[in-house]
């Protein structure tokens, strides 16, 4: 199989026609080394519905990631603390090369989400992952690519970029057509899901606006089981940075769209940062700590592009001038005088020194930002 044979349905096949090979030997000396926890879990159903992802490429590896959930939408069909679950990387798509393998705890206090970071792989080439549970429920089938090595100069690096991907307002045929274009990474921008509801709905959210985890917990899920989404992130690797809708629309750092009291804000923010977090391919890194998350980060592909992915919301100071009656989805005018306040910030200190001394250092031919904002006025 190569990129320009790569085909939708036939990925998601491949896990169905494959799953009657056992492999559970192979894991039984890591799965020992794991702890005492549920070798296979309590399922009413198929455990991996929400399909499979990679992540945040390097010359010698990636990230995979799954998330059990046998019903999304039910908390108490699947409660068991923690449960052991193998995965494997192979060189080709039948399996028959297994180039890394090992298991993973899906432990109930991150959503019983999956992701292991893979490394020692060859440079600039692709392979195959899948997760089981003790060989007898296999996931789909993903695809991923390592990184060009670090002096290489690709000929050609093919990124797609994705944003406000509203489940109500539009289907996602697009990733359709993006599979067609066969990327080799895709660069998510923000709104991956939305909290909110408004327009003409070709499709319903599942419930209320979220404001706890479990809530953003069924809102990715509802996402994740968009089947040409799925397809497009068992395609290749994704990298991402997130805008307002993941928490609330408009908001600013600390500051709600609904001038909601603050602390009570940020515990709804780390609700949404932890679910965003479980249902990414994202590396441990980035795990939630007290009510942060760290997310920006640079990214190589070769000598031929330094990627900086930017976080334009939690760091950001308030939107200027601000009314009690929209928060900050307003257009601001030039006579706002905290527009010049010298002391604003859409960065924030740290990630802005980081963001230009990585410009001072880089030697890539080209320089790339992952930004959720426009860089211009807006008229």
């Amino acid at each position: 199989m190569n990129r320009q044979n790569f085909n939708r349905r036939a990925l998601l096949r491949q896990a169905g026609a494959l799953a009657a090979a056992c492999i559970a030997t192979q894991w039984s000396a890591a799965a020992s080394a794991a702890g005492r926890v549920t070798r296979r879990g309590r399922f009413v159903a198929y455990p991996f519905p929400l399909g499979v992802a990679s992540g945040d490429p390097v010359s010698d590896g990636f990230v995979i990631w799954t998330r059990i959930a046998p019903a999304p939408f039910d908390t108490l069909a699947f409660t068991d603390e923690s449960v052991e679950v193998g995965w494997e990387i192979a060189r080709d798509p039948s399996f028959r090369s297994i180039a890394a393998q090992g298991v993973e705890i899906a432990r109930r206090a991150l959503g019983h989400s999956v992701r292991a970071e893979a490394r020692g792989l060859d440079p600039g080439r692709p392979y195959w992952y899948r997760f089981s549970l003790r060989g007898s429920d296999f996931s789909p089938i993903g695809r991923a690519w390592t990184a060009p090595p670090l002096n290489a100069v690709p000929a050609i690096f093919k990124i797609a970029h994705a944003s406000c991907q509203h489940y109500e307002q539009g289907f996602f045929n697009a990733y359709d057509a993006m599979l067609a274009d066969a990327p080799d990474l895709v660069l998510h921008l923000g709104d991956y899901i939305y909290e909110s509801s408004w327009g003409k709905q070709v499709r319903r959210h599942d419930g209320p606006e979220p404001f706890t985890l479990e809530e953003y917990r069924a809102r990715h899920a509802l996402y994740k089981l968009d089947e040409s989404l799925q397809a497009a992130h068992a395609m290749c690797p994704w990298l991402f940075t997130w805008d307002d809708h993941e928490v609330d629309n408009d908001y600013a750092n600390s500051e709600a769209e609904d001038h909601a009291p603050r602390d009570q804000f940020l515990a709804r923010r780390a609700a949404a940062y932890q679910a965003y977090f479980e249902n990414m391919p994202l590396r441990w890194t980035a795990v939630p700590r007290a009510a942060e998350m760290r997310l920006y980060q640079r990214s190589q592909f070769g000598a031929l592009i330094e990627l900086a992915i930017m976080d334009s919301r939690q760091y950001r100071s308030d939107h200027a001038c601000g009314t009690l009656e929209r928060g900050g989805g307003q257009v601001v005018p030039n006579s706002c005088p905290e527009l010049s306040d010298p002391a604003r910030t859409m960065l924030g200190q740290d990630q802005e020194r980081w963001l230009t001394g990585g410009f001072r250092r880089t030697g890539a031919t080209w320089n790339v930002i992952g930004s959720a904002q426009t860089f211009s006025r807006l008229k």
